[in-house]
């Protein structure tokens, strides 16, 4: 895990620590606390990977799995991705290819900054025309992280952490980050790449006296990472060795990631559904929310099937209208249909060695 960077770091602090691996689809927490091993935070499910995901209710903020089961009750107060919107100027532009592209409901506004907000309801204030800021919306996140590693800990105080951002990520988007991670509770002693994070993870039980290099090679919700590492052995004024890592190229490519892989299974069925006999004449589907939400669910579950089978069975009850969808997705035509995300693949790669002056074999 990318977090265990956070154990190069933990002689740092007398009190816990945690690694926040915060992707856009899923988060990930690892706990240092004094005198003891780091461990792997599980959320209330006992899964190592949560949501990152926010739903705000009339009455309560729903996080998680939570939030995912009430995404189609409350489409407009759901947030997902909300670091992507970090630092990201409003656009009418922007939003509208967000709304088409990614059927995102949420209420933008412009903020008096001149950057993407959201306008959304307030619990506190029983209010439906609060404005959140983005970097306000995602604190709400880490800050439910906060909780999760602060119950690990048998209650005791977190404060300190470290959390990995994408290689990409500019001075803006860094520091509204650090304004999350303070409205949260938190205190960030470093912020690390991701691809740094998992090659400092690589190098910790190593001791390369001959020069390794390695790509990692990391495909997340909404990007795609390319980082490239040598791996050598250095000694210490003492002659003792230790493993040094060395990164020589970063490269990235921010349409690329397992997201848009899933908007091609979505797009499947929502043709299979909208050309079905039962639906001639009437209304696209992707006019209903509570449907958009089912299918995208159905589309994430087909790709795990399709990634160990050749053939997944779907069915939908009642999508919409008391209408059913049952059909059967191959895998071949998954790929046929995703051909223009597998031919660019290679290209971060391709960007990697060539920043860093190598070829093929030298990896």
């Amino acid at each position: 895990m990318k977090t265990l960077f956070l154990l190069a770091l933990a002689t740092l602090s007398t009190a816990n620590l945690i690694g926040f691996d915060l992707g856009s689809t899923f988060f990930k927490i690892t706990i240092v606390q004094p005198g003891s091993p780091f461990s792997i935070v599980e959320n209330l499910t006992s899964k190592r990977k949560t949501d990152t995901i926010l739903a705000i209710g009339s009455e309560t903020r729903l996080f998680s799995s939570d939030a995912v089961t009430n995404a189609g009750r409350f489409p407009k107060t759901t947030f997902q991705n909300v670091a992507n919107y970090l630092a990201q100027d409003y656009d009418d532009e922007l939003v509208k290819q967000l709304r088409e592209q990614n059927f995102i409901m949420n209420e933008f506004v412009r903020d008096e900054r001149g950057l993407i907000a959201f306008q959304t309801f307030s619990i506190e204030k029983k209010d439906e025309n609060v404005v959140y800021y983005s970097e306000e919306i995602l604190s709400m996140i880490l800050k439910y992280g906060k909780q999760l590693a602060e119950k690990q800990a048998n209650g005791s105080s977190v404060v300190d952490c470290v959390i990995t951002v994408p290689s990409y990520f500019g001075l803006e988007q860094r520091l509204m980050l650090l304004d999350a991670a303070e409205l949260a509770g938190l205190k960030v002693i470093q912020l690390v790449h991701e691809n740094v994070a998992a090659a400092t993870m690589y190098a910790i039980d190593r001791l390369d006296t001959e020069p390794l290099t390695v790509m990692l090679y990391n495909m997340g919700g909404q990007d795609t990472e390319v980082t490239i590492a040598r791996y050598s052995a250095i000694k210490d004024d003492k002659n003792k060795e230790f493993e040094h890592v060395e990164i020589l190229a970063e490269s990235f490519d921010t349409s690329l990631g397992g997201q848009h892989f899933d908007k091609v299974l979505f797009d499947i069925l929502v043709d299979r559904f909208n050309n079905l006999p039962e639906r001639k004449g009437k209304a696209d589907v992707r006019t209903n929310v509570r449907a958009i939400k089912r299918l995208e669910k159905e589309a994430i579950k087909i790709k795990d099937v399709l990634s160990a089978n050749r053939v997944a069975e779907v069915k939908v009850p009642e999508l919409l209208d008391y209408v059913t969808l049952k059909t059967m997705i191959e895998r071949a035509e998954f790929e046929e249909k995703a051909k223009h995300l597998l031919d660019k693949v290679g290209a971060p790669v391709a960007q990697a060695l060539a920043l860093a002056g190598l070829s093929n074999s030298d990896i």
